[in-house]
């Protein structure tokens, strides 16, 4: 099983929900807003529609499980509808996942997923 972490922009969220929809096996994804920098350091982020430039960017990060099988094409699903071709567009990050436990029923491993 692999957790994969993407930070995306928000204006890109509707296009990587709509195409992860339509990747069989995939149960569900968890979206939160965050801030933060990359290799720029903050510089030229600007809050929404104000001229105040600030230390962090707004984005999201999505959390999805997922099993062997797919983790490629999760990612490069991700990978292609998040693309607008500019700085700052965001990470991708795949992480083994030891173990998952639905709590409701006990089930462990890719049958919780």
């Amino acid at each position: 099983m692999k957790m994969i972490v993407a930070y995306i922009r928000p204006a890109a969220l509707e296009r990587v929900a709509e195409t992860l929809k339509a990747i069989d096996g995939l149960s569900g994804m968890s979206v939160m807003e965050v801030e933060g920098f990359g290799r720029g350091g903050g510089e030229g982020c600007r809050d929404g529609h104000s001229d105040e430039v600030t230390w962090f960017c707004k984005r999201l990060r999505i959390e999805l499980m997922v099993c062997e099988a797919i983790f490629r094409e999760v990612v490069e699903a991700i990978r292609e509808s998040a693309w607008v071709g500019e700085h700052g567009e965001g990470k991708i990050y795949v992480l083994d996942l030891v173990e998952a436990v639905r709590i409701r029923t006990n089930e462990r491993g890719e049958a919780a997923v």
